[in-house]
C-alpha cells in the first residue's frame, strides 16, 4: 500500500496540509520545530491509532482546534484506491475505511502499514522485551492470518488467570485457564519462532551491505524454560502456580517472549559503536519491510525521522542505496536537503516545512 495523497487538519502545530505524495520517496525538509516529526506522527497515528510521542489525545490536537483529522488516499498494488481517515476529539476516536465506519484499529493497520525509524528506535536494542515483542507481532499481524485471533485468545486467558490468582481462587479455577493459555501459547510460540528465523535470513544481507560486519543471529526466547524439552507450558504453569499466587500474576508464557541480536557472537553493545548500532536498527527496519513485502505482495510505508543524524557521509550513502533497493514508499525528514542524495529514485518529491506550513521544492 502507498499513500497517494495525505490531508491533515488540526494536528499539533501543523497548519492544514494537503500532500500529493510520490509513490517512492518523499523528503520533508525544514528547521527544527518546523513540524517535520509531527507530519510523520500524523501518518503513524493513521496506521496505528496511537502516537509515538504522546499518550494524551489533547496533546495531539492543535492549540486552536477542537479535533484533528487525518485522511489518506491509499493506493494498492492492483491500482485500487481506498480512502482511510481518522478523527480524534479529546473524548472520542472515530475512523473510516473506504467510507465505512470502523472501531477496529486492525482495519487501519491493514490499510496503512507503517514502520517508524526515529531517534528513539535505539529502544529496540536497549530496552526491555516489550518493544521487541511489538516488533515481532507487527510482522506476524501482517503475515499470518491466525496470529491476531491467537494473540487475542491468549491475552484473554492470561487476563482471567491473573484475576483468579489475585482473587485467591481455588486451584481448579486457576487450572481451568492453564489449558486455554497453553493452546494459544503454542500457536504464538510457533509463529514467533518462525518469524525470528525469517528475520535473521532477511537481516543478514542488509547487515552485510550496511555494517560490513560478520554473521548476525536472531536468538528467539519463548518466555518459559526450554528444558526439559518434553515439558509443556501447562506443566510449567502448574509447577509455578504457588509463586504466581504470591506475585499475583503469571510469570511464564509468550507475554514474556523476547529476541536478542548477536553480531559475530557478541551483543550489539559490545560489538558496535553508537553509529553502527543505528545502522543495525535501520537494517532491522528494512528486514521487517522486506518480510512484509514477501507476505503481502505489496510494499509498506517507511517513516524515517532525521535520517542523517549520527551517520557519516559514507554510511548515509550506503543507507540511501539500501532504501532505494527496497520497493517501499518512504517519508524521510532532514534539516538540509544536501544531506540526502535522492538521485537513485525515479519518483521523488521534496517538500519544505516551516512554521507548520508546507511547500513543494522544485
Amino acid at each position: 500500500m502507498r499513500v497517494a495523497s495525505l490531508d491533515i487538519t488540526g494536528f499539533r502545530n501543523l497548519e492544514r496540509l494537503v500532500l500529493p505524495c510520490a509513490a517512492r520517496l518523499n523528503l520533508v525538509i525544514g528547521p527544527n520545530a518546523s513540524g517535520k516529526t509531527s507530519l510523520l506522527e500524523a501518518l503513524y497515528f493513521l496506521g496505528r491509532g496511537r502516537s509515538f510521542r504522546a499518550r494524551q489525545p489533547r496533546e495531539l490536537i492543535g492549540t486552536n482546534a477542537e479535533f484533528f483529522r487525518i485522511v489518506a488516499m491509499m493506493a494498492s498494488g492492483n491500482g485500487r484506491r481506498i480512502p482511510v481517515g481518522i478523527e480524534r476529539t479529546p473524548r472520542e476516536l472515530s475512523a473510516r475505511v473506504d467510507g465505512v465506519p470502523t472501531h477496529s484499529l486492525a482495519d487501519l493497520a491493514r490499510q496503512v502499514p507503517v514502520l517508524l525509524l526515529n531517534p528513539d528506535s535505539h529502544r529496540l536494542l536497549e530496552e526491555g522485551p516489550q518493544v521487541r515483542r511489538r516488533f515481532m507481532d507487527w510482522g506476524l499481524f501482517h503475515a499470518e492470518a491466525t496470529f491476531l485471533e491467537s494473540w487475542r485468545r491468549y491475552a484473554a486467558a492470561l487476563r482471567h488467570r491473573n484475576a483468579a490468582l489475585r482473587a485467591g481462587s481455588p486451584d481448579r479455577v486457576v487450572a481451568a485457564w492453564d489449558g486455554e493459555l497453553t493452546v494459544a501459547a503454542t500457536i504464538l510460540d510457533r509463529l514467533r519462532e518462525a518469524f525470528c528465523k525469517a528475520l535473521e535470513g532477511a537481516l543478514q544481507p542488509l547487515v552485510d551491505s550496511t555494517l560490513l560486519l560478520g554473521r548476525v543471529r536472531v536468538d528467539y526466547r519463548r518466555g518459559w524454560p526450554l528444558e526439559p524439552s518434553e515439558r509443556h507450558l501447562v506443566e510449567w504453569l502448574q509447577a509455578s502456580r504457588q509463586q504466581d499466587r504470591q506475585q499475583g500474576h503469571t510469570r511464564l508464557g509468550p507475554h514474556r517472549a523476547d529476541f536478542r541480536i548477536q553480531i559475530a557472537g557478541r551483543s550489539p553493545a559490545e560489538a558496535l559503536s553508537r553509529g553502527q548500532q543505528k545502522l543495525l536498527i535501520i537494517a532491522l527496519l528494512l528486514a521487517q519491510a522486506e518480510l512484509y513485502r514477501r507476505h503481502a505482495g505489496d510494499a509498506c510505508i517507511l517513516l524515517i525521522d532525521d535520517l542523517p543524524a549520527e551517520l557519516d557521509p559514507g554510511n548515509r550513502l550506503r543507507v540511501m542505496g539500501a532504501l532505494a533497493a527496497l520497493d517501499s514508499q518512504l517519508f524521510v525528514t532532514a534539516i538540509e536537503p544536501s544531506l540526502l542524495d535522492a538521485a537513485a529514485w525515479s519518483e521523488a518529491r521534496t517538500f519544505h516545512l516551516a512554521h507548520g506550513t508546507l511547500g513543494e521544492m522544485v
